[in-house]
């Protein structure tokens, strides 16, 4: 599982210490590593915003692909996830409970079930949606791809 928690340590905005993320992530993602090393930092930067935050179809946040952005279900969706967070003491990232990299991390500490009810009802159809939506020369398509092979070798058999 640790793994899954690299790669969602890449997931989350290239500050300064993007560089030692990229080194611990790099036999996981090493296509997507290789691409990031090419990129200044503001470059990176530049690209993580392009990415997610400003093309809609790609945004990290689980419950809007779920839900849609303006709908009650998404609010109780990550409600249910913050509750669930503090009861087992995980301590996300700041952002908000259903962002990808606190979902995966959340997931890669969580026992086997319920690491795949997360896998096939909160993370596998979001990711293809992202992965969708980026054309092959995007770095975080690579970053995304590898991200769902991780939880298909390690919950065998999952749909999302």
């Amino acid at each position: 599982m640790k793994t899954i928690s690299l790669l969602a340590n890449l997931l989350e905005y290239p500050g300064p210490e993007f560089d030692a993320r990229l080194a611990e992530a790099e036999p996981a993602a090493g296509g997507f590593v290789a691409q990031m090393r090419e990129l200044s930092s503001g470059d990176r930067e530049e690209l993580f915003s392009a990415t997610f935050d400003i093309n809609p179809s790609c945004v990290p946040y689980a419950g809007i692909h779920l839900f849609g952005e303006e709908n009650f279900k998404r609010g109780e969706f990550m409600a249910a996830l913050f509750a669930r967070y503090e009861e087992t003491g995980f301590v996300p990232n700041g952002d908000l409970p259903d962002h990808l990299a606190n979902l995966l991390r959340f997931a890669a500490g969580a026992g086997d079930a319920e690491r795949r009810e997360l896998a096939e009802f909160c993370l596998l159809g979001p990711l293809q949606k992202m992965i969708s939506s980026l054309d092959g020369t995007n770095p975080y398509r690579a970053l995304l791809e590898s991200v769902r092979s991780a939880l298909e070798d390690a919950l065998p058999g999952i749909r999302p």
